[in-house]
């Protein structure tokens, strides 16, 4: 500085200062919004006008009594195994399910990949994946018979 500091210096500083500030929360702001909407499904709205119908679907399930248990494997050639046992309130496993769904990536949605599972013994139902990241993933399986209503969804950790 060649001369003193003077009150508008300082309210030029102080402006500066915070107009950096302000700039840069406004960057950030703007890129937190872009890259993530708050939203986890795709029709919130239609999802919350059709809610009695899933609740419907929830109490049928129930009677059925199907259990459900997910796990992941990794093969030698890289590929995920995402298996799926579902057996009935009895206990004796389920063989008339066609189940569908997604393996979810909790914080990127960008990653979420469908699954069509294959029943490959009775009540086994499995399907290789490749280029899965290792971690936590969401596995969520459908039924796709709607006469035998079946959701689960389960946190699985991928090797």
């Amino acid at each position: 500085m060649n001369g003193p500091l003077t009150g508008r210096g300082v309210l030029f500083w102080l402006i500066g200062f915070f107009g950096l500030i302000f700039a840069t929360n406004g960057y950030f702001i703007t890129m937190a919004v872009k890259s993530f909407s708050g939203e986890d499904e795709q029709k919130p709205y239609l999802q919350g006008i059709a809610y009695n119908d899933t609740l419907a679907r929830r109490a049928e399930q129930r009677k059925l009594g199907w259990q459900a248990t997910m796990s992941a494997a990794r093969l030698p050639t890289g590929a995920v195994r995402i298996a799926v046992n579902l057996v009935q309130s009895d206990g004796s496993p389920e063989v008339t399910a066609s189940l569908s769904g997604e393996l979810r990536h909790p914080a990127n949605e960008h990653l979420d990949r469908p699954l069509a599972l294959k029943e490959i013994q009775p009540g086994h139902y499995q399907m290789d994946l490749t280029n899965v990241r290792p971690g936590f993933w969401d596995v969520m399986v459908a039924n796709a018979n709607d006469a035998k209503p079946f959701e689960a969804v389960r946190r699985i950790w991928v090797p």
